[in-house]
């Protein structure tokens, strides 16, 4: 028999529709241990095939090796590759229904009632789980972007808290060196009093006039010299730069620009540049050092640095006498004081005032108390000037009242 006819009788023998496989097949039906022997049995059979089909295409090869050709042992061994490719695959249906039958004869009633109690038990524990491990990541991803959140928000409160840092130590510097300037002045007008009195002694020794007048003289001129100083306003201004008052710009009219008085020769004499509206807040009042803004009609607002109860208002101009242009045309004439609420932005009107520039320079208004409370915000509002259309000049405003731990 040759090789070929060999593996065709073989495959025949091993097909799913053979008799072998039906008896196989019967004798599985008719109880499980018999099938397991029946199974047993097939494999020893299958094996002893298998071992049977090598030995002789071993035996065929090599006999074949001496007396064929290597051109025909060749082609014989890649004619052999199909046919065993074919019978494994042939074997493979018969396998997986003896598998089947394997299974179903192992499930049985008692075996289905404790798979599904443990299906039971393991499903609960299964969904438990999946629902913590799923519960823990999303609770870490918040807390992840939480805490990512807070730490942006806490470096950007950083920042603005350093800004405001250094913005304030500037402010303190500056502070600082406006008190050295004050009392370098205070200290200067000091020496020119003392001197000043010290020749009028001289001046009255060397003349006749008798002792008691001349104790006098020098006291009047020491009360003089005190109400030139103390500018006669016996009351604690609020609206000064050196104990921290600052404008609101915001809330305050622009600036007078420079670039629209061409061609007018009193722009030279007061504006060599353009002053901010914090100038109002000191108090060098030279000709020119004012805050000026565009026509008859404007506004600032003035932060106080304390809670003040507002009792009255000082407002200051220059006189015709020091003015380089022979009138104060530009002064401050109708006004409006208000109050403003910092937690309703409400204004509070405590008066409407004239400031008459015929009279002193320095000119005080008394409030309304009946409407005043506490403020920090204080709007000085200018209605009309003395008659100047390009802008308005104000030289320095004071606010007098009371703190808030001395009501």
């Amino acid at each position: 028999m040759s090789g070929f006819q060999t593996y065709r009788h073989l495959l025949l023998q091993t097909m799913p529709g053979s008799n072998s496989d039906k008896s196989t097949l019967t004798a599985s039906s008719q109880g499980s241990s018999k099938t397991t022997e029946k199974r047993r049995a097939d494999e020893s059979e299958v094996f002893t095939r298998m071992s049977y089909l090598a030995i002789e295409t071993n035996t065929n090869a090599s006999s074949s090796s001496g007396s064929l050709p290597p051109q025909k042992s060749v082609l014989r061994t890649v004619f052999n590759i199909p046919c065993l490719l074919i019978m494994a695959f042939a074997s493979l249906p018969r396998a997986f229904i003896k598998a089947c039958i394997s299974i179903k004869d192992l499930i049985t009633l008692q075996n289905s009632k404790r798979f599904f109690k443990v299906l039971l038990l393991l499903v609960p524990i299964i969904y438990a789980g999946i629902y913590c491990v799923g519960s823990l990541s999303s609770r870490r991803l918040a807390e992840g972007l939480a805490s990512q959140e807070m730490t942006e928000h806490h470096e950007t409160e950083l920042k603005s808290l350093w800004q405001s840092h250094t913005l304030l130590e500037e402010k303190i510097h500056e502070i600082e060196h406006i008190k050295e300037q004050m009392q370098h002045l205070h200290a200067e007008i000091n020496g020119v009093m003392e001197g000043i009195l010290h020749s009028v002694q001289e001046t009255l020794e060397e003349s006749d006039i008798p002792g008691e007048n001349k104790d006098q003289v020098l006291e009047m001129i020491n009360v003089a010299f005190k109400k030139v100083y103390e500018d006669h306003i016996q009351m604690p201004d609020w609206a000064q730069k050196s104990i921290g008052a600052t404008i609101d710009t915001g809330r305050t009219s622009k600036s007078y620009e420079l670039g629209k008085t061409e061609g007018c020769c009193f722009s030279s004499w007061f504006f060599s540049s353009a002053n901010p509206p914090d100038t109002i807040l000191q108090p060098d009042v030279h000709p020119g050092n004012c805050w000026a803004f565009q026509g008859s009609q404007g506004q600032v607002v003035i932060k106080l640095p304390e809670k003040v109860y507002p009792t009255a208002v000082t407002l200051q101009h220059i006189s015709k006498a020091i003015s380089p242009s022979g009138d104060v045309t530009s002064a401050p004439k109708d006004f409006a004081v208000c109050g403003l609420d910092e937690e309703t932005g409400k204004e509070i009107l405590l008066g409407t005032f004239m400031y008459d520039s015929g009279k002193e320079t320095i000119q005080t208004f008394q409030l309304k108390s009946e409407l005043s409370k506490f403020f920090v915000y204080i709007k000085f509002n200018v209605l009309s000037n003395w008659g100047n259309p390009e802008y308005t000049c104000v030289y320095r405003v004071r606010v007098h009242g009371k703190m808030t731990d001395k009501s």
